[in-house]
C-alpha cells in the first residue's frame, strides 16, 4: 500500500508520485471539459435541421457563445485562483458545467442552445487557471514543462472523446424517445443528457486533491502578494507587453487552427464524402485521442530537452520549430487536390500532432516570465486571448468563407485550407517577437519559477 504521508507519494520533493496523480486527475477534468464542449462538432446537421440553422449561425454556438464568457469569466477566475483554494474552485466549475450540458438537451430553439452553451462556458472559465496555478506548485523547473504538457493532453484527449463517445452514443440511442418528466427528446438532445450527466463523479474525483502550499518551489525573496489586483496585473502585463502581446496573438492562431479543424472537419467527411456521422466519430476521434496527445507529450519532452540543453528561450523555440510543418499540413490535409478520404485522414493525423505540439510550453513560457502572485491571472489573460480569437474566430471564420465567400456548404474544406495557410506563418512571426522580450524578462530575473 503507498503511504500518501510520505514526502515523495506528496510530492514535497517536486515530481513524486502523488504530483503525478494530481495532474492525470485535472487532465481528466480537461477532457472532460473538453467533451462537453467539443461534442456539438459531430451534432452540426441534426441541430441544423431541427432547429432550421445556418453554418454562421452554428459556428455562434460552436464557438462565441462559448467563448466570450469563457474569456471574461476567467479573468475573474484567474484572481480567485490566486488568492483562494483552488481544488474548490474546481469542484464547484465541474458540477455547474456538467449541469449545464445536460441542460443543452432542452433546448428548443437557438436562443435556449446559446444561454445552455453560456452556463458551460461560465462553469468551465473555472478550470484552467486553477489547474495550471496548481500544477505549478507540485513541480520545480525542469518538469514543468512535461507537467504543463500532461495537463494539456486533456485537450485533445476529450476533443477526440467527444467524436468517440458522440458517435457511438448516435448510433445507440434511438432517433426520438420520450423520457419520463421531460417528454420527447431527440438523439442529439439524448446524447447531451447522457454526457452532461455523467460529469458529476468527476467533481467527487476532483476531492482527493490535495491544495500545494502556494509558491513551494519559488525563491524566498518571491513571496505571495495578495494585494495583486487584476488592476495591477493588468498594469504589470502593459508593461511588458512586448512579450506578452505576440505570446497571447502567436499560440492564439495556432489555436485557431486547432479548432477550426475540430469544429468542421466531421461536417467535411460528412458533406464531400458522405460519411454518416457515427463513422466520422470514430475515425476522426481516435486520430485526436492518439495523434494530439503524442504532440502535446513530445512537445513538452522536446521543450525540456531543449531547456537542458541551454536553450534560455526553449519554450518558444520549440512551438516555432513546430509550426513549420503545421503549415505544409493544413495547407494540404483538405485541399481541393486531395480526393481520397484515406490519404485526408493521414495528413490529419500529423497535422493533430503538430497542432498539439506547443500547447505544455506555452504555458510554461508564460509561468516562467511571470511572477508567482500574478501567475493565475496570467493564465487567465492568456485563456481569454486565445479562446477569443482561437475558439471564438477559427469557427466563425471558417462558416463564414463557407457561407460568404464560396457560398457553398461544399467548399467547407477549402475555407479550411485558407484559414491553416494564413494563420501559421502569423503564428511564426509572433512567437519570433516574443521569443526576443522572453529572453529580456528572463535574464533580469524579472520572474522565477525554480
Amino acid at each position: 500500500m503507498i503511504n500518501m504521508s510520505s514526502d515523495t507519494a506528496r510530492g514535497e520533493g517536486g515530481g513524486g508520485f502523488y504530483a503525478w496523480y494530481v495532474v492525470v486527475v485535472l487532465m481528466l477534468c480537461y477532457a472532460l471539459s473538453f467533451i462537453d464542449r467539443q461534442i456539438l462538432s459531430l451534432l452540426v446537421e441534426p441541430i441544423k435541421a431541427d432547429l432550421k440553422l445556418s453554418d454562421t449561425e452554428f459556428s455562434l454556438l460552436q464557438g462565441m457563445s462559448f467563448a466570450i464568457f469563457y474569456t471574461f469569466v476567467g479573468l475573474y477566475m484567474g484572481k480567485l485562483a490566486d488568492t483562494r483554494n483552488r481544488r474548490n474552485i474546481i469542484v464547484a466549475g465541474v458540477t455547474a458545467w456538467s449541469v449545464m450540458t445536460a441542460l443543452c438537451g432542452f433546448a428548443k430553439s437557438f436562443t435556449h442552445l446559446f444561454l445552455a452553451r453560456v452556463g458551460v462556458a461560465v462553469g468551465e472559465a473555472t478550470l484552467s487557471p486553477a489547474a495550471y496555478s496548481i500544477t505549478g506548485d507540485y513541480f520545480r523547473k525542469e518538469q514543468l514543462a512535461r507537467a504543463m504538457s500532461t495537463y494539456s493532453v486533456g485537450v485533445f484527449l476529450g476533443s477526440g472523446l467527444a467524436f468517440v463517445v458522440g458517435g457511438a452514443l448516435i448510433s445507440s440511442v434511438p432517433e426520438t424517445a420520450t423520457l419520463p418528466w421531460i417528454g420527447h427528446v431527440s438523439a442529439w438532445q439524448m446524447v447531451f443528457l447522457v454526457v452532461g450527466l455523467a460529469g458529476i463523479p468527476f467533481a467527487l474525483l476532483v476531492l482527493t486533491v490535495r491544495e500545494p502550499k502556494r509558491g513551494r518551489f519559488s525563491e524566498a525573496s518571491e513571496l505571495v502578494d495578495h494585494s495583486i489586483t487584476v488592476g495591477k496585473s493588468l498594469r504589470y502585463f502593459g508593461q511588458h507587453w512586448r512579450f506578452y502581446a505576440p505570446h497571447f496573438v502567436g499560440f492564439s492562431m495556432l489555436t485557431t487552427i486547432g479548432y477550426a479543424f475540430h469544429s468542421w472537419i466531421p461536417a467535411f467527411f460528412i458533406r464531400t464524402h458522405g460519411w454518416s456521422a457515427s463513422d466520422i466519430g470514430l475515425t476522426y476521434g481516435t486520430i485526436n485521442i492518439v495523434a494530439a496527445p503524442l504532440g502535446v507529450l513530445a512537445g513538452g519532452w522536446f521543450g525540456d530537452k531543449l531547456a537542458k540543453a541551454g536553450n534560455t528561450d526553449a519554450f518558444l523555440k520549440g512551438p516555432i520549430l513546430g509550426a513549420i510543418p503545421l503549415w505544409l499540413l493544413a495547407a494540404s490535409a483538405t485541399a481541393p487536390f486531395i480526393t481520397a478520404p484515406q490519404v485526408t485522414l493521414i495528413i490529419l493525423c500529423a497535422l493533430h500532432f503538430f497542432a498539439s505540439f506547443h500547447a505544455g510550453m506555452a504555458v510554461a513560457a508564460l509561468h516562467t516570465a511571470t511572477p508567482i502572485s500574478m501567475r493565475s491571472q496570467a493564465t487567465a489573460a492568456y485563456l481569454f486571448v486565445i479562446n477569443l480569437i482561437g475558439l471564438g474566430g477559427g469557427p466563425l471564420v471558417v462558416a463564414l468563407l463557407t457561407d460568404f465567400v464560396f457560398q457553398d456548404e461544399g467548399m467547407i474544406g477549402s475555407s479550411l485550407m485558407l484559414v491553416g495557410v494564413c494563420a501559421t506563418p502569423i503564428a511564426i512571426f509572433m512567437l519570433s517577437l516574443a521569443r526576443r522580450s522572453y529572453r529580456h524578462i528572463t535574464a533580469n530575473n524579472s520572474a522565477h519559477v525554480t
